[in-house]
């Protein structure tokens, strides 16, 4: 027991040793520099954004030709993009879209609602390829739409407009659907 309280002495006078000088004079004061108007208003103008996609759009295959990719977006206007089957571009490329184009997706999934709809509308078809849109929400949470051919005419109308969007960026133009 002895030899224990002795261990546990030492332990403590050598780790009182290796602190900072300012841990160990908690009354001693340290001068900290006051941050200027102009710091402070550079700092409220850089204001960071999420570093993940704003909006991501995926087709899937079928058990046809239908076109099989997914692109990732993100505010600034790159674009993740992975071709999966029947696209002319295979695999794993870096696309871009004008930003104020983004904007306008996300504009236009604020007009249709894009909150509302709900999580699938799936007419139970195995061979029907569907069309998955996840958009990041103002409050940084993700709301996914899984949509194959019954959904309401706004969830249609949005999807549509993304469809053609992003056929286009994919090089998709005058292959069958």
């Amino acid at each position: 027991m002895r030899l224990f309280s002795l261990l546990l002495l030492l332990g403590f006078f050598s780790f009182s040793l290796v602190l900072p000088a300012t841990a160990q004079h908690p009354t001693k004061k340290v001068k900290v520099k006051k941050a200027s108007k102009k710091t402070v208003a550079t700092t409220k103008a850089v204001t960071p954004t999420p570093a993940g996609p704003v909006l991501t759009f995926e087709r899937t295959p079928c058990y046809g030709r239908c076109p099989a990719y997914i692109m990732q977006v993100y505010a600034d206007g790159r674009v993740a993009y992975e071709g999966r089957h029947s696209v002319p571009m295979m695999g794993k490329h870096e696309l871009r879209l004008p930003a104020s184009a983004v904007a306008d997706m996300l504009r236009q999934a604020k007009e249709a609602h894009f909150e509302t709809f709900e999580k699938q509308y799936l007419s139970g078809a195995t061979d029907l390829p569907s069309t998955i849109v996840t958009i990041r929400q103002p409050d940084g949470t993700l709301k996914k739409v899984t949509a194959e051919n019954n959904a309401p005419e706004n969830v249609k109308n949005y999807f549509t407009y993304l469809t053609t969007q992003f056929d286009q960026l994919a090089q998709l133009n005058g292959l069958e659907k």
